[in-house]
C-alpha cells in the first residue's frame, strides 16, 4: 500500500480586502501518494498559487487540515513551519531564486547550512546533486555565467540536497525556451522514476502532459482530478 505524502481535507483560505472576503481556497480536498508526479493547473485567480503556498508551508489555511508526511502542518506555528520547509520540502521557482554572488555549488550548499550539516558533507552532497542534474563541470560558475536552463538545474540540485519528502515546482519552465523546458522536465521525470514525489504548478497544458496526474482549479476549488492518459516522455521528445 502506497504511503500518503499529502492529505488535505476541506481546506479553506480566505482573505479580507476592505469589505470583501476573498475565498482563495474554498473547501479543497486532495491526496498525493509517495512517488506521484502531479500538476496543478488553473487560470489566474483559480487558487493554484495559494494552494502551492499552503503546500510549501509559506501560508497557513483559514480552516481545514493539511498533513504532510504524517505531520499535521495546519496546527504548526512559525518555527515548526520553518523546520518543515527546510527538512521536508524542496522548492523550485520560476525565477530560480539563486544568490548572484555565490557559485552554483555554494547556492546548492546553502539549505544544508541551516540544517547543521558539516562543511565536508555539504560539499559532498552538493557536488553529487549538481552531477545528477548534469552540471558537474559548471559548479564553480556564478548564476550570471549560466544559461536560464542551467540556473534552473542549480535550483533543482539545491531542492534535492536535504533529501525532501516532496518537491514543489512553481512554473519551473515559465522563463525557459523550448529546449531548456525539455531538459528540465526530463530531469523531473527521471527524479520521479527514482521515487521522488513532485507537485508542479503550471498554466501550460503541454507541460502538464509530462506529469502523471492533472488537478485543475477554478474559483478556489479543485474541479477535476484526472490521470494523464497519453503521457509525454521528455527524453523521447529530445531525440
Amino acid at each position: 500500500m502506497s504511503k500518503v505524502m499529502i492529505q488535505i481535507e476541506n481546506l479553506k483560505k480566505y482573505y479580507t480586502q476592505g469589505a470583501l472576503q476573498v475565498k482563495a481556497l474554498d473547501g479543497v480536498s486532495l491526496s498525493v501518494e509517495e512517488g506521484e508526479f502531479v500538476s496543478i493547473m488553473g487560470s489566474s485567480g483559480s487558487g493554484k498559487s495559494t494552494m502551492m503556498n499552503v503546500l510549501g508551508c509559506l501560508d497557513q489555511p483559514t480552516d481545514g487540515t493539511f498533513t504532510l508526511d504524517g505531520i499535521d502542518v495546519s496546527k504548526l506555528k512559525d518555527t515548526g513551519l520553518a523546520e518543515i520547509r527546510n527538512k521536508k520540502i524542496g522548492f523550485v521557482f520560476q525565477t530560480f531564486n539563486l544568490l548572484p554572488k555565490l557559485s552554483a555549488i555554494e547556492n546548492v550548499e546553502l539549505p544544508m547550512a541551516y540544517s547543521g550539516v558539516s562543511m565536508r558533507e555539504r560539499h559532498k552532497r552538493a557536488s553529487e546533486a549538481l552531477e545528477k542534474v548534469g552540471l558537474a563541470e559548471r559548479m564553480r560558475h556564478k548564476p550570471n555565467e549560466l544559461s536560464g536552463g542551467q540556473r534552473q538545474r542549480v535550483a533543482i540540485a539545491r531542492a534535492l540536497v536535504n533529501k525532501p519528502s516532496i518537491l514543489l515546482a512553481d512554473e519551473p519552465t515559465g522563463n525557459l525556451d523550448s529546449k531548456s523546458t525539455f531538459e528540465i522536465i526530463d530531469i523531473f521525470q527521471k527524479l520521479n522514476d527514482e521515487g521522488a514525489t513532485i507537485v508542479m504548478v503550471t498554466h501550460e497544458p503541454d507541460v502538464a502532459q509530462y506529469t502523471k496526474r492533472i488537478v485543475t482549479f477554478k474559483d478556489g476549488r479543485a474541479v477535476s482530478d484526472e490521470l494523464v492518459k497519453n503521457r509525454v516522455i521528455a527524453e523521447e521528445e529530445m531525440r
